[in-house]
């Protein structure tokens, strides 16, 4: 099976061939030019490997949740090519793709939503398997969910911002901070490899928006500004 990956859900553009089951992937700075860069990447990558879109399985994507613009412009090459050539598309959780990449029993995944929210799932691995143990969403850092979780790792981007607050939410607990970056297009090929249809359907490349506002109106930002300057 050949699975052509894509995520440009973060600063991190991510572009995967699962090959006959050989993982081949490369990650690239974003430098804000998802939409430029995309293209030529994924055709230099199949070149390398003597793939052509004629010969692909299927076609996985980070479906979210991220930066909107970003987990747009994934879902839309993706269709691209997966509805040009006829081919099964799969769109796959960016926080469950962190979980599948940490590799460990249970993962706390969590990913900077930006507007001073925090995208949150947590996983643990049964029977091999990936299960969510709660509702992922978005949450504020001064709100962040209760979890009967005795031991795990955190990781995501939202370490990077929020790694203060999420270490004393859960520091009564067995929980450790990784603050490594992933790079998750081949996680995604693995998660996406096993929920192909036979066929190309639609239904399976939309984008995943956990939150339906993507940004805050001028007066909003101005009451935050006044909030955060505000003399005590």
């Amino acid at each position: 099976m050949n699975i052509l990956s894509i995520d440009t859900s973060s600063q991190l553009l991510s572009i995967a061939l699962l090959k006959n089951k050989s993982l081949l992937e490369e990650t690239y700075s974003s430098e804000k030019k998802h939409s430029e860069n995309i293209m030529p990447l994924i055709k230099n990558l199949m070149d390398k490997n003597e793939i052509n879109f004629c010969n692909l399985d299927g076609v996985t994507f980070g479906a979210g949740p991220g930066a909107f613009t970003g987990v747009r412009i994934a879902s839309g090459v993706a269709y691209g090519i997966a509805y040009a050539h006829d081919l099964p598309i799969v769109g796959i959780n960016n926080l469950e793709a962190i979980a599948n990449k940490v590799d460990k029993d249970t993962v706390i995944s969590c990913i900077d939503a930006r507007m001073g929210e925090i995208y949150i799932g947590v996983y643990k691995r049964i029977g091999g398997e990936l299960v969510s143990i709660i509702d992922h969403g978005v949450f504020e850092p001064s709100n962040l969910p209760n979890l009967e979780v005795k031991e795990g790792v955190i990781a995501g981007s939202g370490v990077f911002k929020y790694k203060k607050i999420l270490r004393d939410k859960y520091q009564s607990e067995n929980i450790i901070i990784d603050e490594n970056e992933y790079a998750l297009a081949g996680s995604i090929a693995q998660l996406g490899s096993k929920r192909f249809d036979d066929n190309f359907n639609l239904k399976k490349a939309s984008p995943i928006y956990i939150r339906n506002k993507v940004a805050k109106t001028i007066n909003e930002r101005k009451v935050d500004f006044k909030s955060q300057h505000k003399k005590t």
